[in-house]
């Protein structure tokens, strides 16, 4: 019987799917996958691409016993920053999922374990205030392709950021709202209104906060 999704090759986590190993009418596909550790398992089709099932069973057990040693961390900024990127890597009900999760960003394994991150994170550079940045934006958290930088260079290595030219000069809006000291958020936010950046700067610094751009009121 043909299938529809072919997961094979695909990677889940610490599984890679290797063949079909269940394809019956009106039931749930199951394949094949060979987890790092070097145990087979079989796991639904659905179920790996919900990121339900990202380890065989001994591993999932292992990364859960690990997560709970205690680093007296958990109610620190470093904690919800490991935290936040758990939930937008593993959760789909979480609202950044679709951006990080679903396009398959996922954090390496040994992050799953807080205080690995955390005792990562303070050997390399992380101060309150900080970001976590991915140098590769399509790549996935792990210590190789992560550093720590402030929220102006974060801003600015978004996938989706846009160049503006002004005043015949080409910057990110992240660049922009440093040049002219204005909130990021709300630059973006009045731009998408209609300004020009030479009006939504304005609008920014003189604390205007009106729903419409002049003249269409």
């Amino acid at each position: 019987m043909s299938v529809k999704i072919d997961l094979t090759g695909r990677r889940y986590g610490s599984l890679v799917v290797i063949e079909l190993a269940v394809d019956v009418p009106g039931k749930k596909k199951k394949w094949f996958c060979k987890c790092d550790c070097g145990k087979k398992i079989i796991v639904s089709g659905s179920n790996l691409q919900s990121g339900h099932t990202k380890h065989c069973k001994d591993c999932g057990l292992k990364l859960s016993n690990e997560s709970k040693v205690k680093h007296g961390k958990t109610r620190t900024k470093i904690y919800y920053v490991w935290q936040g990127m758990i939930n937008r890597c593993d959760r789909p009900s979480h609202k950044s999922y679709c951006d990080y999760g679903a396009k398959g960003i996922f954090v390496c394994d040994e992050w799953h374990n807080s205080k690995t991150f955390i005792d990562w994170a303070l050997s390399n550079g992380y101060k309150e205030g900080l970001e976590i940045d991915r140098i590769d934006t399509n790549g996935s958290y792990c210590p190789e392709n992560c550093r720590w930088v402030d929220r102006f260079e974060n801003a600015n290595n978004k996938t989706n950021n846009k160049i503006i030219s002004h005043l015949g000069v080409e910057r990110t809006l992240a660049e922009w709202a440093r040049f002219y000291g204005v909130n990021y958020k709300n630059l973006s936010r009045n731009l998408s209104k209609g300004y020009s950046l030479e009006e939504a700067v304005e609008r920014e610094k003189s604390g205007c906060r009106s729903h419409r751009k002049a003249g269409n009121q």
